[in-house]
């Protein structure tokens, strides 16, 4: 599984739609309207990267009533911490 943020910026008076909207997405795991440059933030994912592009592009962008998105990749990294530096 992949996991990327979105951030959206809606038309003023939408975003308790668009909310509505990705809310009832299944791949949609949380959703929040938030505050500054962004009307909502939404935590999605997808079982890999394609699938991931595709929701964010047909699925999320297609909303009505959406402007604009910003999508923040997550990368999930497990690090041995005995075979580096920051050990010490």
């Amino acid at each position: 599984m992949v996991k990327a943020y979105v951030l959206i910026k809606t038309e003023s008076g939408k975003e308790d739609h668009v909310l509505r909207k990705l809310l009832e997405l299944s791949y949609t795991e949380e959703a929040h309207k938030v505050f500054g440059p962004f009307d909502i933030i939404a935590e999605v994912r997808g079982r890999d990267m394609e699938t991931l592009v595709e929701i964010i592009t047909q699925r999320i962008r297609t909303i009505p009533g959406t402007t604009d998105t910003q999508s923040l990749m997550a990368i999930d990294i497990e690090i041995d911490m005995t075979s580096t530096s920051l050990a010490n």
